[in-house]
């Protein structure tokens, strides 16, 4: 038997109503902010904010929070239209995140490199 329980939310983070506390796992920020900034249900422009006042709402239901997001922004820097806007707000969001984050690991090529906090290196 499964140890946990999956909630879909495409967009509108705020909105979630978790089933318990506990540990919960966001997969993937990046895809959210897509979402967001795309869907006819997203929150457009007000896409950070959104996504934050969701980050809040989801820690305040949980005991932890685990987000996983991807790194974009290595395949060059002559974007232009929304592919800039959608790199460029995923910036912020991921910035947002490390802001308010206890521990922030990036993980390259299969090895965590921990950037703040107290915690495992490997």
């Amino acid at each position: 038997k499964k140890q946990f329980k999956t909630v879909e939310c495409f967009v509108n983070l705020e909105q979630v109503t978790l089933p318990q506390k506990g540990v919960v796992l966001l997969e993937c920020m990046s895809n959210l902010v897509a979402n967001e900034l795309y869907s006819l249900d997203g929150a457009g422009d007000a896409a950070v904010e959104s996504i934050h006042q969701g980050i809040l709402h989801l820690k305040s239901q949980c005991e932890e929070l685990v987000i996983v997001s991807n790194e974009v922004f290595s395949g060059g820097s002559d974007y232009k239209g929304d592919t800039l806007r959608y790199l460029r707000i995923l910036a912020q969001v991921n910035w947002m995140l490390a802001k308010e984050a206890n521990i922030v690991y990036e993980v390259v090529c299969g090895v965590p490199v921990r950037h703040k906090g107290k915690g495992r290196t490997t």
